[in-house]
């Protein structure tokens, strides 16, 4: 199941994939004066690098607020990202590390966050057990940049 997870990943195309898999934005709400959405009333939508995702705010198109849900035990691939994000965990077990950096092997459970800058090699996984969801901010379009696999937590 990971091999799979990890061959979805490698494609170039995953930033497109996610645009079009997010398109919800909030240009669609913009005359509404609030909106409530209820957990099970989300649409989860595949994207092409494995996880599946929803647009909170903005859709992936610029700034936006994504969910992004892994299963658990899932692990991407070693990448980066062209912009500097900030992540939450809303539920389940994650790390997001920088390999060969052990601070950044810290456990994050619910409530827990973290922020990545832009072009830093490394790992986000949803660690065995129950499946995560992360609430992730970034400021420029999503994108994923696959460098090759997840190295061994030593």
């Amino acid at each position: 199941m990971k091999t799979n997870l990890l061959k979805k990943i490698l494609t170039s195309s995953c930033a497109l994939g996610l645009l079009v898999a997010t398109n919800v934005s909030y240009a669609d709400n913009a005359s509404k004066k609030e909106t409530h959405i209820a957990t099970q009333d989300i649409i989860w939508k595949k994207s092409p690098f494995g996880p599946e995702v929803w647009s909170v705010d903005g859709g992936g198109k610029g700034s936006h607020i994504t969910y992004i849900k892994f299963n658990a035990g899932d692990i991407t691939p070693l990448h980066t990202h062209t912009s500097d994000y900030v992540g939450i965990v809303v539920t389940g077990t994650t790390r997001h590390y920088i390999p060969g950096e052990k601070k950044t092997y810290k456990i994050l459970p619910p409530g827990s966050h973290w922020s990545m800058s832009a072009n830093i090699e490394h790992v986000s996984e949803c660690l065995p057990g129950v499946e995560c969801v992360m609430a992730v901010y970034q400021k420029k379009p999503f994108d994923f940049i696959a460098k090759g696999d997840a190295p061994k937590i030593d």
